[in-house]
């Protein structure tokens, strides 16, 4: 019996081609037929004679560009992950196990932060994880902060107390947790700063990586954790508050249309990305900003594909152009290639280069000195093509209001 979903996006799929243009697997990968083929098209097949997906499906990267573009609004990425759940597991048992949840794989590294960081960056260390693990050992590898952030909060006390004014709750997602964790804390003193009271209750891993790893299993257990936590928290009309568009993505989209859980869709008013919930507080910020902002060198702009996805524009991009007048730039170059996990694999790590080109000659081109994105992950790319310093746009807007002090 198909769902809903399915059987719209066997009425609606008009056989215009678009998404397969758009792809940016398809573009680098001869062998990869497209989005359309393995998802609406495979599923018409299957209503016939019951086919399986092709084993090809596992290349889809889940960027959501095809989605975007379709001018139908078919879910092909999201018919190709629930495809992705019909065949055999792909790779290493451990390597989908492991990457399957970056917070596991974040625990276990802040065991030792400091010694995990200098053996991955060992070439005899790669080599082993790539021939144990099938993780490539040229792929760009994310680094991890010596203390988590939930560590770092730990004890803290916020100068807005429960009593004053408003509050929000706070999802920071795996990549600012254990890699990243001076993101959090830069969206938290800005807040503080416009007088908000800043809740973090233990979320769990989103689940995007479960996805796209074919572990839907896994996704529905982070899933049920984390709405139970929706319900304690987001009372009084308080906002759900995402630096990661992955993670934002999840919650709006994914748990309803990957498993099904539409009890999400009551809370997704309340969910903004954080750059749309500070420009509607930009007269407060601007009030904030010292007379005279730091100077910074030309930067160049990547919108994460999954932010492009959940509909939320470039509110951080506007933020430092137009609010703080830095020498930014958006490049139009696509996907980065890295899609979370997937460039990470030995089998897939070319092909998320060969992707992630485009944004590597865009950069290149504006003559630009450091990037900037809200994607933890496509930051670790951009560094790993260009080598330049990667900033979240919250680590500058936290900066120049504490007046150029970290």
């Amino acid at each position: 019996m198909l769902t809903k979903q399915q059987t719209d996006a066997l009425n609606n799929c008009l056989k215009c081609s678009i998404c397969v243009d758009s792809c940016p697997v398809a573009k680098v990968n001869p062998l990869f037929p497209g989005p359309k083929k393995l998802g609406a098209d495979w599923l018409r097949i299957a209503q016939e004679d019951g086919s399986r997906p092709s084993p090809l499906i596992d290349y889809c990267s889940n960027c959501k560009t095809c989605e975007t573009v379709c001018p139908s609004g078919v879910l092909v990425a999201t018919l190709n992950q629930l495809a992705k759940n019909e065949i055999p597991a792909q790779g290493p048992v451990f390597r989908r196990r492991l990457l399957a949840d970056p917070s596991f794989l974040g625990k276990m590294m802040h065991i030792w932060p400091g010694a995990g960081n200098a053996a991955v960056r060992l070439p005899a260390a790669r080599k082993l994880m790539e021939k144990t693990l099938g993780v490539a050992a040229q792929a760009p590898m994310p680094a991890y902060s010596r203390q988590s952030l939930r560590r770092r909060l730990a004890g803290r006390r916020s100068p807005v107390s429960g009593g004053e004014r408003r509050e929000v709750v706070y999802m920071p997602g795996c990549f600012v947790q254990y890699n990243k964790p001076e993101i959090g804390l830069a969206l938290i003193g800005i807040l503080e700063r416009l007088g908000y009271r800043v809740i973090t209750p233990d979320f769990h891993c989103c689940g995007q990586a479960s996805i796209s790893n074919a572990r839907l299993r896994n996704t529905r257990r982070f899933a049920g954790h984390n709405l139970r936590l929706l319900r304690e928290t987001l009372t009084g009309g308080r906002a759900l508050i995402f630096t990661c568009p992955s993670c934002l993505l999840t919650f709006k989209e994914e748990y309803k249309n990957i498993l099904n859980m539409r009890e999400f869709e009551q809370f997704i008013p309340q969910m903004q990305e954080a750059g749309q919930f500070l420009l509607e507080q930009r007269e407060e910020l601007q009030a904030l900003l010292p007379a005279r902002a730091e100077t910074y060198p030309p930067m160049a702009y990547h919108e994460p594909c999954h932010l492009k996805a959940s509909g939320q524009g470039t509110p951080g991009l506007f933020l430092l152009k137009h609010l703080l007048n830095l020498p930014i730039t958006p490049i139009e170059a696509g996907c980065c290639g890295l899609a979370g996990s997937y460039g990470l694999k030995a089998e897939k790590y070319r092909i998320a280069e060969d992707v992630g080109q485009n944004v590597r000659d865009a950069v290149f081109s504006l003559e630009a000195k450091a990037a900037v994105t809200e994607c933890g992950m496509c930051s670790v790319q951009i560094h790993g093509l260009t080598r330049l310093p990667v900033y979240h746009p919250l680590e500058i807007l936290g900066r120049l209001l504490n007046g150029g002090k970290d």
